[in-house]
Formats: C-alpha cells, structure tokens, sequence
C-alpha cells in the first residue's frame, strides 16, 4: 500500500487532501475551477495564503521530521540553501558555516536525501523557479537571474531536466489553465453558479 504524497486530489467524485492548510488549497483550487482565478486569489488574499497551490504540489513535511532529532547541521544547511537562492553559495562555504567538512556534509545528505548537496540546492532553485512561473508574471529572464542562474540556456536545460519541459511551456500551460477554466466558468448557466 502507497500513499500519494500530493497536497490534495480531484479524481472524478472523489476528492482527498491532507492536513494543514490543504483543504484551504483544495477549496482555493474548485473555486478557480469553477468562478475563475480572480476570485479564488480575492479569497486567497483575505485568507493571508501567499499562493495558490497546485492539485500536484507535494506536502512537504518540516525538515526535524524527515530526519528525525540530533541533525541540525542538515536542517541548517537545507535552510540556509533556501535563503541564498538568488546568490547560491558555494557548497564548501555552507559547509563552513554550519562547521563541517564538505565531505561530512555530502555523507549526510547522501544518507538522508539520497542525493548530493549540489543536486538538493539545485531542485531548490528550480522549484523556486517554478512557484514564479506559476504564480508570478515575471519575465523568464528575471525568474533565471532571481534563481541563481547565469544564463538562460543553463536554467532551461536544468530545469527541463528536472519538470521534463522548458520554463516558457510552465508559464503557457499556465496561462492556457487559466483561460480555459475562465472560459469554462462562463459557459455554465447561471443557475448552475448560483446554486454552488
């Protein structure tokens, strides 16, 4: 047995989420679905909720209980990475500031990530990328730089390794979603609305 790891689901007559603030998103999500984006960002805005997720965004559970009591060094270095995303750091310099070697840190991320450092500050970076895309309306150029990246070439290689496609087709498939669901919103009798 899996459990599915997505902040919340829509599958036909069924719908899930899990806990937290997810049943705000999931709400947030069928009211765009339904009356458009204006208003489910209105009701975000009054509600204080910085963004809009999406039905595939992953929960993600706070870093002390991914790895468990006695390894703040890792949580250190995830939370520094995450505060130096337009300017990256060198990964031998965090190593220092959290006062290790870079080889004990690549060991710890290699145990409990399954990945190297340089890999998780990427995904970081790229994951940022896409909250941007998605959510904000900044030019692609701007998104590459405010990411850490030199030149777009380097960002749209990485990031179509990471999402399977390139920065300018998130923010079309983005706009596209939008549209269509606005459209859809429209072409239902009014009754229909109302009554929901």
């Amino acid at each position: 047995m899996s459990f599915a790891q997505e902040v919340f689901i829509v599958d036909r007559d069924r719908i899930t989420c899990s806990g937290g603030i997810a049943p705000l998103h999931l709400m947030l999500h069928l009211v765009r679905a339904r009356h458009g984006g204006r208003l489910a960002l209105e009701i975000s805005e009054q509600s204080i909720v910085d963004r809009l997720r999406a039905a595939d965004d992953r929960q993600r559970i706070p870093q002390p209980e991914c790895i468990g009591p006695g390894y703040q060094h890792l949580t250190e270095a995830a939370e520094i990475m995450a505060a130096n995303i337009e300017d990256p750091l060198p990964l031998a310099e965090l190593a220092s500031a959290i006062g290790l070697s870079l080889r004990q840190l690549e060991r710890l991320f290699h145990r409990y990530f399954s990945i190297n450092p340089a890999q998780y500050y990427m995904n970081l970076r790229l994951r940022r990328a896409q909250e941007l895309l998605t959510h904000s309306s900044q030019p692609i150029m701007q998104v590459t730089v405010a990411c850490g990246f030199q030149s777009s070439s380097h960002f749209c290689k990485a990031y179509r390794s990471l999402f399977g496609h390139a920065p300018s087709e998130e923010r079309r498939r983005q706009a596209g979603d939008g549209e269509s669901r606005t459209t859809a919103s429209h072409k239902r009798p009014a009754s229909v609305i109302r009554a929901a």
